[in-house]
């Protein structure tokens, strides 16, 4: 027999934005869970690079400037949240990196020195002497100006954890096998002989985000998607956090340095992640292999192992190439949900929260949750990678 359960809210995806709104929703008094497919953070939630974007990297050509000015707010939100005086305590959190590095060659630089200086004068960024350059860049034969971009990096797992483990009795394991909706309103989602119904339903899954919008109406040009192929570089390479940029809106290459049991892995994206997209993926390694031999000739590429993630980025469709900020999409008593950058997903919640507000009063009431089992974490890319050396 068909079983039911029912609460105030439901969110259906357990990434970073439906984590986030869960813990705002939960504080705010209502009865609120969440469902999630496959595992805590899995997706483009582990996936990505874990950057608290300032928008300093967006605004260096002037083709992003707007996605640039609504960035600059956003991490001091985190960051208060991150030291246990935000609006979450995400103290057990580790940021791996307190700032990022931007290099690339004088005569680039040079043409964007306003946006470069303008940002130096606020305090966000820094011209650095050679003795104070990090050492891939110092001892990996790059040749040029490199500046610090106060831009934290985070440990995502780490920050998955401080969300979910207050509340993981309501994070909850499970498909969605059927969207009920009846005279536009959302009744039910099924999930096996499982019926959860809610006042209220949020969808933050990502690409599970294209099937609520067919069922809320929305259509096929709602979404969009922008597929990457991330590169994986595994071993006796320094500590690195940042963009090498070139004559382009987007870097050359961003890196971030993560610490695996089998030793430091970088976990590229940017230019070669876009470029390495529509390549196979040993192409794709050869691609990102001659472009990072290119930029810092000196490390020792010989001893390094090479894999890579194809990663389909599901995103609210926009005018634009890409979305401008965090997005909310309403139909009756239900939202599709975009955070769209990790660092937007404190903002998203604000929408959430207030779409919620607009329908129902916190009851202040708590249930035990439905017979579903409780999600576990997620793993990063490169713990599950098959790894090649060239």
């Amino acid at each position: 027999m068909p079983s039911s359960f029912s609460c105030q809210v439901l969110i259906a995806g357990g990434g970073i934005a439906g984590l986030w709104s869960l813990r705002r929703l939960l504080a705010a008094g209502y009865n609120a869970f969440l469902l999630e497919q496959n595992h805590i953070g899995s997706g483009q939630t582990l996936g990505s690079q874990g950057i608290l974007h300032g928008g300093v990297k967006y605004g260096l050509d002037g083709s992003n400037r707007a996605i640039a000015d609504q960035l600059r707010s956003q991490p001091p939100r985190w960051l208060d949240s991150l030291a246990g005086r935000g609006e979450l305590n995400l103290s057990s959190a580790t940021i791996t990196s307190p700032c990022q590095h931007l290099w690339a060659a004088d005569s680039w630089l040079a043409r964007v020195g306003a946006t470069v200086g303008a940002r130096a004068m606020q305090g966000e960024v820094t011209k650095l002497n050679p003795a104070d350059w990090p050492a891939a860049l110092r001892d990996g034969g790059h040749h040029g100006s490199v500046y610090q971009l106060e831009e934290s990096v985070l440990d995502v797992r780490s920050v998955c954890k401080a969300l979910a483990d207050p509340v993981k009795d309501r994070i909850l394991q499970g498909t969605i096998d059927d969207l009920s909706i009846q005279d536009g309103r959302v009744t039910s989602i099924r999930s096996g002989d499982l019926h959860l119904s809610a006042d209220v339903f949020l969808f933050t899954a990502a690409t599970g985000n294209e099937l609520a919008s067919a069922a809320l109406g929305f259509g096929p040009k709602a979404t969009q998607r922008r597929p990457l192929r991330m590169i994986m570089a595994r071993g006796p390479l320094p500590p690195l956090w940042g963009h090498c940029v070139a004559v382009s809106p987007k870097p050359v290459a961003t890196i971030t340095s993560h610490n695996s049991d089998s030793g430091r892995v970088w976990y590229l994206g940017g230019g070669v992640a876009e470029d390495g997209a529509s390549l196979s993926n040993s192409d794709a390694i050869a691609n990102a292999a001659r472009t990072a031999a290119r930029i810092l000739p000196n490390l020792p590429w010989h001893a390094v192992q090479w894999a890579s993630w194809l990663v389909d980025r599901a995103e609210p469709a926009a005018d634009s190439r890409l979305p401008d900020g965090p997005v909310l999409r309403p139909a009756t008593n239900a939202a599709v949900c975009w955070p769209s950058k990790l660092v937007y997903a404190p903002a998203l919640a604000d929408l959430t929260e207030s779409f919620v507000r607009s329908l129902i009063s916190p009851s202040g009431l708590s249930s035990p949750p439905p017979p579903l089992p409780l999600a576990t974490m997620g793993s990063y890319p490169w713990e599950s990678a098959s790894w090649l050396s060239l």
